[in-house]
């Protein structure tokens, strides 16, 4: 059970149920952010966040999640949608879904890391930080495809948080 919102044929819904886990991973693991993921890694994200389904009838077409405490911040995180789908809005209405979601208008931060689509963004309230210095990272962005790096089962959050 979630929310959901409908336009023309298409639906957004935070419904868990309907998120098809084989249709995000293969389209993160093409990402250019998230290249080479794994299977059992895009499960552990999906089932730790706050998830946005977009759908034509039964079939996810698109995606994205907000990982948050609920109350004061949330990250953006794994937007996309597929090409057969890009330039019909879809990327957009898929956004103002998740900042319409209960709470989301309250909240003192929301975050996002992007190349693509930075004008979409922008013409949604988001803006580059003020102050870059505010903001620290440790950055990875090869950690699918390193050979060594310690399974999921070997990591103390592999399980789910409720």
């Amino acid at each position: 059970m979630g929310m959901d919102w409908t336009k023309e044929n298409y639906l957004v819904s935070t419904d868990g149920a309907l998120l098809q886990r084989d249709v995000i991973h293969a389209n993160l693991t093409c990402s250019t952010w998230a290249a080479g993921i794994d299977a059992a890694t895009v499960h552990q994200a999906v089932a730790n966040s706050l998830n946005f389904g977009l759908y034509d009838g039964g079939q996810q077409i698109g995606y994205a999640r907000f990982i948050t405490d609920y109350t004061t911040f949330a990250y953006m995180a794994d937007v996309f949608v597929i090409e057969a789908y890009r330039g019909k809005g879809l990327g957009r209405w898929l956004v103002e879904c998740m900042l319409r979601y209960p709470g989301v208008e309250r909240y003192r931060r929301l975050l996002l890391a992007t190349t693509t689509a930075a004008w979409l963004y922008e013409k949604l309230g988001f803006s580059t930080p003020d102050n870059p210095d505010l903001f620290w990272q440790v950055n990875r962005p090869d950690i699918y495809k390193k050979q060594g790096v310690p399974s999921l089962d070997a990591s103390p959050g592999a399980s789910s948080h409720g």
